[in-house]
């Protein structure tokens, strides 16, 4: 789980009736990043399932699950991501009869089977064979056995042992019907283990820096040792950035986490090649933990066939965590499931605190909000609750008793629900024209050097996503190497690290007609994470036509009033603090500008034409409801005005037309005025142009 935040049972579909009706939805097809769903034969349909966990019940308690899992529509599980010490009792015996029987028999009842290699947690016997195999933390003090995720990666020991344990389970499966995919370890870095400063990794580290830098006076150069009298003589020379009185050098800092994430992109290669090699018709994946900031997952997503995430969502929490999340997996590679749904409570492995049940009707919104953002599957976490260990209060579809009740009930009335929609979403790709760049290099930077205390980038990354969300459109998460010029609108948020290159790539896509957003903090660092010697926003600020002249973070609650001058914001004032940046127009227009009598008329926000495009550069941030209205000016224009607070659309599109979902994230009855009348896949009913949500309400409408 994620701590944040086949022979398969063919679904007996029936065809929907197209409503006599029926309006298109006027929305144009042109300018779209679209994905195709995943229609490979092993995969052809709405996956849905849940996480099982045999080697916890006996023979007789598994066979009494089965039947039940039938009657919940269920058609896949996971399950052996934990069980090394039962597939490997001892060195170099591999036993499998205790899972073997559980898998046919799921087969035979339609289920199909994902194996997750169980490498995450390897048995007792292997810390008496290989002692040096756990990890370290920053303390150089030993990450101690009992949990998991305790073992070091670069570790050769360990490196051996998971590549004996995953090829003989990938020999074992590889001609068995019934298993489909794979799942590499669970969820990478968990519990804080992505960085280990054992002397294993100290090694591989100076390897690393040898292979980007070759030679020792370059690194000197990259790292700017002469501050502080850093210098290297010798490889050997250079620790790991272990505690130490200050904080450490911030370009040793970042190789050090990219060095860190580079591991796990490693290990995962050598499993995917490892699998694929002896079962090349199963695909193998890694279930990612969406916003998880260590591992850089668009490195990761070139060593898997497609990624799925685990989803926890809070009940109280921001409806959009979840839907960005969703939309950073999906945009990897255009396609993904949901491997862990939240399905009961969740609880607290080291508190032991039991967390709080999900309201009636949250499951089956989370498993439609998956789907309405380009999930082709769904699997509960778990299928039944533990009764030992420390996730006794973790729960799953059924309680400690297996007794099925109002989860299970509602967990069995969503798959009817996918039954009647999936022939309508099989083939269908998710509609995007705008992107978001979030940048690995740029998050790990902020995490050393934030610039103003509370500055989050990643929250800000989804503050400017939530804003896109809440005018109707879907929102690819990409990375700064993504083809630009497949969207109409790219938001930069504070993308600190820019070299020229990159800075000519953006400067393209503006003056082919796209349209950027840039806000404060941008530009201003090399990708060494060295400060640039050029005026701010460094290598962006011919694209910006403007420059900032004085930057000022505040600490003791001040603010700064700003008018907006021009679009459909004119008139308007706002408050803005934390971290402002003063502008000075270089060529570009002042959209918003500083009302204070210090600074009067300086701008705030300016737009520079180039070539057919605009380019907006923000320097301060802006209040969420005055953000999502200027944005409101920048994006395409959605058919659908006036969207409730807390009430997603989102678009699937195939050769039949468009598939529009309505959901109602929030915990009261909305109402909306769709563009016209639409069939509703899962009522029958035509409804529109006005209608009425009930909480945790789902509208699929044929467009």
């Amino acid at each position: 789980m994620a701590r944040t935040i086949c022979i398969s049972m063919e679904f007996h579909v029936r065809q929907h009736t197209e409503a006599p009706c029926r309006v298109l939805w006027p929305f144009p097809s042109q300018c779209y990043a679209t994905f195709r769903c995943m229609n490979r034969e092993d995969i052809a349909m709405l996956r849905y399932g849940a996480c099982y966990y045999p080697e916890h019940w006996t023979a007789e308690q598994a066979r009494q699950h089965i039947p039940l899992m039938q009657k919940a529509g269920i058609n896949v599980v996971r399950m052996g991501e934990f069980a090394w010490c039962k597939f490997e009792p001892e060195p170099g015996r591999y036993k499998f009869d205790w899972i073997d029987p559980i898998i046919d028999a799921l087969g035979k009842a339609g289920i199909a089977t994902v194996l997750g290699t169980p490498t995450a947690i390897p048995p007792n016997w292997a810390y008496s064979r290989q002692p040096n195999i756990l990890q370290k933390n920053a303390e150089g003090h030993v990450r101690n056995p009992g949990a998991r995720c305790h073992c070091c990666k670069n570790a050769p020991g360990y490196q051996f042992m998971c590549e004996g344990i995953v090829q003989e389970m990938a020999r074992h499966y590889k001609d068995n019907p019934s298993v489909i995919g794979w799942q590499v370890d669970n969820e990478f870095g968990c519990h804080n283990t992505t960085r280990c400063y054992c002397e294993h990794c100290e090694k591989a580290f100076r390897e690393w820096l040898i292979a980007k830098y070759g030679d020792i006076e370059a690194l000197n150069a990259a790292w700017g040792t002469s501050f502080w009298g850093f210098d290297f003589r010798q490889w050997n020379e250079i620790p790991l950035p272990r505690t130490m009185p200050a904080g450490p050098n911030p370009a040793h800092w970042l190789d050090f986490v990219r060095f860190s994430s580079d591991t796990q992109v490693k290990f995962m290669k050598t499993q995917y090649d490892l699998i694929k090699g002896i079962c090349p018709k199963h695909f193998v994946t890694h279930n990612f933990m969406g916003c998880f900031p260590e591992i850089d997952y668009y490195k990761l997503s070139q060593h898997l066939d497609f990624p799925v995430w685990d989803n926890y969502p809070d009940s109280f929490g921001d409806p959009f965590h979840p839907s960005y999340a969703h939309e950073i997996t999906r945009s990897f590679k255009g396609r993904f499931w949901v491997m862990e749904e939240k399905s009961g409570p969740t609880g607290d492995a080291e508190a032991g605190l039991l967390g709080e049940q999900p309201e009636p009707g949250e499951i089956r919104r989370w498993a439609w909000q998956a789907v309405a953002n380009g999930a082709d599957g769904v699997l509960y976490f778990r299928w039944r609750v533990c009764l030992f260990g420390a996730e006794q209060y973790w729960h799953g579809i059924l309680d400690h008793d297996g007794i099925p009740r109002r989860r299970y009930a509602e967990v069995r009335k969503t798959a009817e629900e996918f039954v009647k929609a999936a022939p309508d979403l099989e083939g269908t790709q998710v509609e995007v024209r705008i992107a978001l760049i979030r940048h690995f290099d740029a998050l790990w930077s902020f995490e050393r050097q934030p610039g103003v205390a509370g500055f989050h980038y990643d929250g800000h990354c989804f503050e400017m996503y939530r804003a896109v969300k809440q005018n109707g459109h879907n929102c690819d998460i990409i990375n700064v190497d993504s083809d630009f010029a497949r969207y109409r609108v790219v938001i930069a948020p504070s993308l600190s690290l820019v070299d020229d290159a990159l800075a000519k790539r953006l400067h393209a896509f503006a003056d082919a007609g796209g349209t950027l957003v840039f806000t404060p903090q941008s530009g201003v660092r090399t990708p060494a994470n060295a400060m640039w010697d050029r005026t701010r926003p460094g290598p962006l600020a011919p694209l910006v036509g403007a420059t900032v002249d004085e930057v000022r973070p505040y600490y003791h609650g001040q603010t700064n009033e700003i008018a907006f001058t021009q679009g459909a914001l004119a008139g308007q004032t706002c408050n803005v603090g934390t971290w402002v940046e003063m502008l000075h127009a270089a060529g570009a227009e002042t959209v918003a500008e500083f009302r204070d009598e210090a600074f009067a008329g300086k701008p705030a926000i300016t737009c520079n034409t180039v070539g057919k495009g605009k380019v907006y550069y923000l320097g301060v941030f802006l209040p969420e409801k005055i953000l999502k209205a200027f944005l409101a000016g920048v994006l395409p224009e959605f058919p659908m005005k006036d969207i409730p607070e807390g009430v997603e659309v989102t678009m699937r599109r195939g050769k039949q037309g468009r598939i529009v979902f309505v959901i109602n994230n929030t915990r009261e009855r909305q109402t909306l005025t769709l563009p016209g009348q639409f069939p509703d896949l899962l009522s029958g009913e035509t409804v529109g142009p006005k209608v009425t949500l009930a909480r945790n309400g789902v509208l699929i409408l044929k467009a």
